[in-house]
């Protein structure tokens, strides 16, 4: 005999459960959207930014920045330049931190001197001396010859097999930035003899950025700029601008260095 069961109806939905599902369904519907464009506004404030990041910016009364900029930029030109034939000459400054750590590196012995104070007076007295004397042979150098130089730059092996009429084996590059002036000199003299050494540097035709042509000299070139020229009211520094002023400066010296010998003298006597 079949047996009725009563019917009763499917059980109703919990509102968490209603509301948990609305809620997939919603990220479900996001995820499915496309991604939402970046407002052209800010694209532009982001490209500015990255502008405004790369620009060189300084205080136009801080003349030691000043200076720094364009000498960084001058670096930058006669080292980039492969037509120059020049690369950096580092022995003046491996000079510089020979002198240095072997002031510094003079206080190790009265460390590991085997005796206390007073008897380790006399390594004491050595120490400082020894001290004393590196730091007063390095201003020496930097005042008497190194001066305002920026670089120093010898002939690249490599250029002497195309250049081999060129004499000069290095040269000074020197620059001037007097404060509270506007005027910014730069000169290229050449270093005598093998064209490197602190001797051949002290031997070299002096910078002479109180001479409106500068050193007259064989092989001897200057040139002044007002900074105005390379940097806005708002202390931005044109760089592209000053490089290629300093590039046709460099191409003027590099005529100048393939000039033969008896030219060179004659022209100097016209003038």
């Amino acid at each position: 005999a079949l047996t009725l069961r009563p019917w009763s109806a499917p059980p109703m939905p919990s509102k968490k459960a209603a509301k948990k599902e609305e809620a997939d369904a919603a990220a479900d519907s996001i995820d499915t959207k496309e991604p939402v464009e970046e407002p052209k506004k800010e694209k532009k404030e982001k490209k500015s930014a990255a502008v405004e990041a790369t620009e060189k910016r300084t205080n136009l009364g801080d003349s030691a920045t000043i200076k720094r900029l364009l000498d960084d930029a001058v670096v930058d030109v006669m080292l980039d330049d492969s037509s120059f034939g020049y690369v950096e000459d580092t022995s003046m400054s491996n000079l510089k931190l020979v002198l240095g750590f072997s002031a510094v590196g003079a206080s190790l012995l009265s460390h590991v001197y085997p005796a206390p104070f007073p008897r380790n007076w006399w390594c004491l007295l050595f120490c400082c001396a020894f001290y004393f004397i590196m730091s007063g042979v390095l201003q020496l150098l930097l005042t008497f010859v190194e001066l305002e130089s920026i670089i120093l730059l010898k002939q690249d092996s490599r250029s002497a097999e195309r250049t081999p009429a060129r004499t000069v084996k290095g040269l000074n590059i020197s620059s001037a930035f007097p404060r509270f002036q506007e005027k910014y000199t730069l000169a290229i003299t050449p270093i005598p003899g093998c064209g490197r050494g602190v001797m051949a540097l002290a031997r070299a035709p002096p910078f002479r950025p109180d001479l409106p042509n500068g050193n007259e000299s064989l092989y001897c070139l200057q040139q002044t700029w007002s900074v105005e020229n390379y940097f806005d009211e708002d202390g931005i520094f044109a760089e592209e601008s000053f490089v290629e002023s300093v590039k046709d400066f460099l191409h003027r010296y590099v005529k100048k260095l393939d000039t033969p010998l008896p030219e060179l003298a004659e022209s100097k006597k016209k003038k």
